[in-house]
């Protein structure tokens, strides 16, 4: 009988998807309703600031703030209202729902701009930004 000596070789685990923030922006405000870039850019910092703060106790969010020089954020775009308001809802409808904030500009009262919190690109998200037809931003 011999006896056989095992080598544990430490594996690495593996490769996670860094943080990524998306934020979802509605193209027709710029486009037909005429609202200038500088507005624009107002509510992607209004959307930002308002998930940052609602979700700082989450692991994510802190791992995320703490790593300054590698923050990731993805500017989408969709449609109109109406497909803002759909991802908003696929979000919010996910098991267990995905924490976003949708920016309602007052006193106009109108949803502007969608930011998740710091995320690794569930395939979750990824359903639900197709799904509303979110797509990246074209200059």
């Amino acid at each position: 009988m011999t006896d056989s000596v095992e080598t544990s070789v430490p594996q690495e685990a593996p490769s996670q998807q860094p943080l990524i923030m998306q934020i979802v922006v509605r193209r027709d405000l710029l486009e037909a309703e005429g609202w200038g870039v500088g507005p624009l850019m107002a509510q992607v910092a209004h959307a930002t600031s308002a998930v940052l703060h609602e979700t700082r106790e989450r692991t994510e969010t802190q791992a995320y703030l703490d790593d300054l020089k590698n923050m990731r954020k993805v500017v989408m775009q969709t449609a109109d209202q109406a497909s803002i308001e759909r991802l908003a809802s696929l979000l919010a409808a996910a098991d267990p729902p995905i924490p976003h904030h949708l920016w309602i500009e007052q006193p106009e009262n109108v949803p502007t701009c969608l930011a998740l919190a710091p995320n690794r690109r569930e395939s979750k998200i990824k359903k639900a930004l197709d799904r509303s037809g979110a797509r990246l931003w074209k200059g």
